[in-house]
C-alpha cells in the first residue's frame, strides 16, 4: 500500500509540472500566432493523420481488441480527428489551457478503462507525427524557416499531450489495482471461504456424478465444463478472492485440461480410457484442493464487514467491469447490467424518517444478493441506486431476471420502528454489452433505460 501512495504521489507531482508546462511555456502569444497563421492547414493535415491512424492500427494484431467493433472504430476516428484539431490550436488564456490539460488527462482515464497498452498508444502518436510532418514537408505555401518552426512545435505539444495522457493513464491503472486488492481486503473472509467452499462442493458433486454416468454407461453427451456452476465462478470471480495469480492460472490451466480429456473420452471412447478418466479425476482433485487451500487462507485472515446493504462499494466497481469487459471481448459473449433505482424513496425519508429509509436500503440490499447467481455481482452505485453485473448474460435473459426481481421487492415487507410495515417498489434499466471497450458506455446506456422506466410509471424496467 505504501508503494501505491509513493506512485500515486508521484504521478500528482508530474502531473502539476506538466499543468505548470501547459500553461507557462506552450500556448504562448507567439505560439498562438503560429497556430492562428495556419489553421486552416493544420484542419486538413488532421483528416490525414486520423486516416493513416487506423490504416496502421487494423493491420497490427495488438490493436485488433480494441478496433474491431464498427461503431468504435467510426465514433474513434472522428474522436481523434477533433482532439488534434483541439490540442493543435490557439488557447487564448489559462481556462482554455486548463480545458485542454483536462481534456488529455480524461483521454488517459479511457484508455486505462479499455487497458490500452501505453506501447501502443505511443506507436499511433509516432504515425500521427510521421503524417503531419510529411504534410507539412510537402505543403508549398509554408516556408522554409516557418516549416521548422511548426514542426517543432507540434511535435512539443503532441508529446507534452502524450506525457498528460500516460501520466493519467499510470494513476489509473495503479488506483485500479489498489481498489482490486482493497476489494479483496474488505471481503469478509468467512463469506469468501464458505463461497470457495460451495464452489468446491460443487466441483466434486459433478466429479462424482461424472463417475456413476460414465459407470453405469449413461454418460453419452459431450460435456462442456465451462459451463457449470463452478466453472463460471472461477472464470469470473476466482481472481478477485484469490491475490495469488499462480494459483488462479493454475486452476483455470486445468480447467482447460479437463475439457480436452473430456473432448478425448467423448470422441474415442475405446482408446485410452482408463488414462483418461485418471487424468480427468487427477486434475479435479487438483483443482479442489487449490480451492481449499484459497478457502483455508482466507479463514486465516481478518474480517471487515460491509455496513448497511452488505453490498460491493460503487468505488469497487473498475477493475471488475474491465475485466468483464476484456472477457466479453475476448469470448464474444456479452454482458449485462442492471442500474436499480428504489421508487419515492425521498417519501419514505420525508414520512417515516431516515432509519426506515436505512431499513428499506438494507432490506433490498438483502433482497438483490439473494437474487444473484453465481457468477454475478450486486453494487451499492449510490443513495438508492444499485448495479447488478450479470456476466455471459444476452439482454432477454436480463429482461427475465428483472421481471422476478421486481415481483420480489413488491412482495417484500420490511420492518420499521413499532414493527410497522413497509413495502417499496423499484425501477430497472437494462444494458448489454455492444462491443464498445469503454465499460462507462454500457453505464450510460443502462443509466438512460433507468430514466425511461422512471418516466414511464416506475415499477418496471425498460431495456
Amino acid at each position: 500500500m505504501n508503494l501505491h501512495r509513493l506512485l500515486s504521489s508521484e504521478i500528482m507531482n508530474n502531473t502539476t509540472m506538466l499543468q505548470s508546462f501547459f500553461i507557462g511555456q506552450l500556448y504562448t502569444s507567439e505560439h498562438n500566432a503560429l497556430l492562428e497563421k495556419h489553421r486552416t492547414f493544420i484542419a486538413a493535415a488532421t483528416l490525414d493523420c486520423a486516416q493513416a491512424f487506423y490504416e496502421v492500427l487494423l493491420n497490427d494484431p495488438a490493436s485488433k481488441r480494441f478496433l474491431t467493433n464498427e461503431l468504435v472504430e467510426n465514433q474513434l476516428k472522428g474522436d481523434l480527428q477533433r482532439w488534434l484539431a483541439t490540442t493543435l490550436s490557439a488557447k487564448q488564456d489559462e481556462e482554455a489551457v486548463l480545458k485542454i490539460v483536462n481534456i488529455q488527462r480524461h483521454v488517459g482515464e479511457v484508455h486505462t478503462r479499455i487497458d490500452v497498452p501505453m506501447s501502443l498508444v505511443n506507436s499511433a502518436m509516432s504515425v500521427i507525427k510521421q503524417v503531419l510532418f510529411n504534410d507539412i514537408q510537402d505543403n508549398q505555401a509554408i516556408g522554409c524557416h516557418e516549416k521548422t518552426e511548426l514542426v517543432i512545435l507540434l511535435n512539443t505539444l503532441l508529446d507534452s499531450s502524450l506525457s498528460l495522457i500516460n501520466e493519467s493513464y499510470l494513476e489509473g491503472r495503479v488506483n485500479n489495482e489498489r481498489t482490486a486488492q482493497e476489494y479483496r481486503n474488505r471481503s469478509t473472509a468467512h463469506e469468501i471461504a464458505i463461497e470457495v467452499e460451495r464452489i468446491r462442493g460443487a466441483l466434486f458433486g459433478w466429479m462424482t456424478q461424472f463417475m456413476a454416468d460414465l459407470l453405469s454407461g449413461t454418460q453419452q453427451r459431450l460435456i462442456n465444463i465451462h459451463h457449470q456452476e463452478f466453472a463460471l465462478w472461477i472464470r469470473h470471480k476466482l481472481g478477485f478472492v484469490c491475490m495469488d495469480d499462480r494459483v488462479v492460472n493454475k486452476i483455470k490451466h486445468n480447467l482447460d485440461e479437463l475439457q480436452t480429456s473430456l473432448d478425448a473420452l467423448y470422441h474415442h471412447p475405446d482408446q485410452q480410457r482408463e488414462e483418461r478418466v485418471q487424468k480427468i479425476s487427477a486434475l479435479t482433485n487438483e483443482c479442489g484442493w487449490l480451492l481449499g487451500q484459497i478457502a483455508d487462507h482466507n479463514i486465516e485472515n481478518a474480517t471487515r464487514e460491509d455496513a448497511l446493504t452488505s453490498l460491493i462499494e460503487r468505488r469497487f466497481m473498475p477493475p471488475i467491469l474491465q475485466s468483464e469487459t476484456q472477457l466479453a471481448i475476448k469470448t464474444n459473449t456479452p454482458y449485462s447490467i442492471m442500474m436499480i433505482d428504489i421508487d419515492n424513496f425521498k417519501k419514505v425519508n420525508d414520512i417515516h424518517g431516515h432509519q426506515a429509509g436505512d431499513a428499506v436500503l438494507s432490506s433490498i440490499g438483502r433482497t438483490l444478493k439473494r437474487s444473484l447467481r453465481v457468477t454475478d455481482y450486486a453494487f451499492r452505485y449510490g443513495g438508492e441506486e444499485f448495479m447488478i453485473l450479470m456476466p455471459e448474460t444476452a439482454l432477454k435473459n436480463a429482461e427475465r431476471a428483472a421481471e422476478k426481481l421486481l415481483d420480489k421487492i413488491r412482495q417484500t415487507d420490511i420492518k420499521i420502528d413499532n414493527g410497522r410495515l413497509l413495502k417499496v417498489t423499484a425501477s430497472i434499466g437494462l444494458a448489454a454489452f455492444d462491443g464498445h471497450p469503454d465499460y462507462e458506455q454500457i453505464i450510460k446506456h443502462a443509466d438512460e433505460k433507468l430514466y425511461e422506466a422512471k418516466h414511464n410509471g416506475k415499477d418496471r424496467y425498460e431495456a
